[in-house]
């Protein structure tokens, strides 16, 4: 009934973009303003406190990293050259002529200003365990970075790290890892490079950036202002773009896909993606040091989740909830990542060996799952979770879906008030690694990436291994790979492709997966600025 309820709400998308077409808004063709329609709203307006993809959109467009992306391939940003012998001392040279937005130059005390100021906000991050020594300006101006022990995932770090303008208070002696609470300047945003500011904020609803004024060292910025609009409502996005209320939409529902880019003033494009849509396990129970947690005990049973995985059919899975704008995921690392395992058979889809497992736990006669979720997962349009629960349904074990706000979601899977939660990862270095860091590191709390609570000690091992010898890199990740495969701790999903609805007189060219539109949109007949 869902299905048929939809197809009428389709038509009248259709018929509305048809209408502006034949009478087109009166923004359009302005290179004035950017529009922008997010998906979700940022969690942190803090550059060194960034943490979920909307986080990292907003301050793409205010700073620069310390090592631009060329999708996975480091090239340079405010550092043109990096140098390490062992892992654990760095030193850093930088890009001549960048300019903050209050026009100073920037200069090596800000990049090691930048440095400290990140290690101590992310103090105890789990998926880049930074140890930072001390950070200062050596005498022919390089960047000295030291740390505590070897690190070989520093460059990954560098790709997140923004630049920002250093106090004045600050010097060499102050970069310690108890830097004064004083110098972190947390009462606003520090001053960043990019070639947009702030000029207002609504916060969780808009976001509005003014272009920076050129001056010496600094490209113009392509627009003069770009609107970041949060709209949740996948079906909304796209009125608002046939309106002409926006001009770009990211995460377009799957249904319009196959009509809408035959219009010719809608294009759509797809985006680099580093996205992987996963099922969190609520492994922990009730968790009664936690009163709040509260999750199945039948999830505690490694056949009940392993049935959980045969009972996924997974290329069914991405054609019904993505109309095939997804890929079946047998693993998290995607195609082209390190530490993708080429090798690996895909899992199997074998609802009979399911039953039977179920049958084996004690759940002959079934079992009642939560399954949280999101709006909406990446392109999905919110059908992942429904076809999920058909799946499940076919082996015994009933679904009752939780549709829930971003913030509540995240609040309910921090808190263990779960048993399952369809879960997004961006591998924004594409790096395996950094995907199983950040999701298996063991931790003192529950984090959204590992929400169930997994540890495994030789996981632990071979992590601590890989993070200080790059030889023993592939390695871990092959290890890993096997444990998991034995624990089924949470299940890969869907490969999300990233998507983008906008006017067809605009060229979205972007480098790297951060949707940084204020940089990597122009006009037709120009070229990307960045």
């Amino acid at each position: 009934m869902a299905e048929r309820r939809a197809v009428p709400g389709f038509l009248g998308l259709l018929g509305m973009l048809l209408l502006s077409w034949l009478t087109p808004a009166k923004a359009a063709g302005t290179t004035e303003r950017l529009t922008v329609l997010m998906a979700s709203g940022p969690t942190s307006l803090d550059p060194h406190r960034a943490f979920t993809g909307s986080d990292f959109q907003i301050m793409g467009h205010l700073y620069d990293s310390l090592v631009e992306r060329d999708m996975f391939q480091p090239v340079p940003g405010l550092l043109s050259e990096w140098q390490t012998q062992d892992q654990r001392l760095w030193r850093l040279r930088l890009t001549q002529g960048r300019r903050f937005a209050d026009g100073s130059p920037v200069h090596a005390r800000d990049i090691a200003y930048s440095l400290c100021r990140w290690a101590a906000l992310n103090r105890g991050n789990t998926g880049l365990p930074l140890s930072l020594r001390r950070a200062g300006v050596s005498g022919n101006g390089e960047v000295v970075l030291e740390l505590e022990r070897p690190f070989t995932r520093m460059i990954s770090a560098f790709f997140l790290i923004y630049g920002v303008k250093a106090p004045a208070a600050f010097t060499d002696t102050s970069c310690t890892a108890d830097m004064p609470v004083g110098l972190l300047l947390l009462h606003s945003p520090p001053v960043g490079s990019g070639p947009y500011r702030i000029a207002g904020v609504d916060t969780g609803r808009e976001y509005k950036l003014a272009a920076v004024t050129p001056v010496n060292g600094r490209t113009a910025a392509p627009f003069e202002e770009v609107l970041l609009r949060v709209e949740t409502d996948s079906q909304a996005r796209v009125r608002a773009l046939a309106n002409g209320q926006a001009d770009i939409i990211e995460d377009p529902p799957p249904a319009p896909l196959a009509y809408l880019p035959g219009l010719p003033h809608i294009s759509l494009t797809e985006l680099p993606s580093d996205r992987t849509l996963f099922l969190s396990l609520n492994l922990s129970g009730d968790s009664p040091g936690n009163p709040m947690a509260r999750g199945s005990v039948a999830l505690t049973d490694t056949r009940v989740r392993r049935a959980l995985t045969l009972a996924i059919n997974k290329p069914l899975l991405a054609q019904r909830a993505t109309d095939g704008y997804g890929a079946a995921a047998n693993q998290m690392g995607a195609p082209g990542m390190r530490g993708f395992a080429a090798d690996r058979a895909d899992d199997s889809y074998d609802p009979a060996a399911a039953r039977s497992l179920l049958r084996a736990a004690g759940f002959e006669a079934g079992l009642t799952l939560d399954l949280l979720t999101a709006p909406t997962r990446g392109s999905d349009g919110g059908r992942t979770a429904e076809v999920l629960a058909g799946m499940l349904s076919a082996v015994g074990i009933k679904v009752n879906v939780h549709r829930v706000g971003r913030e509540e979601f995240r609040e309910r899977v921090r808190d263990g008030r779960f048993d399952m939660a369809l879960n997004l990862i961006g591998i924004e270095d594409g790096i395996v690694l950094s995907a199983y860091e950040a999701m298996l590191r063991p931790g003192p709390i529950r984090t959204i990436m590992n929400p169930g609570q997994y540890r495994d000690a030789e996981i632990t091992r071979l992590l601590a291994a890989a993070e200080t010898d790059p030889a023993a890199f592939d390695m871990a990740v092959r290890g890993i790979q096997a444990i998991l495969d034995r624990d089924t701790p949470f299940i890969p999903l869907l490969h999300m492709r990233d998507l983008a609805l906008h006017r067809a007189d605009l060229i979205v060219a972007p480098r790297d997966t951060a949707r940084i539109f204020g940089r990597a949109v122009s006009m037709r007949d120009g070229a990307p600025i960045r």
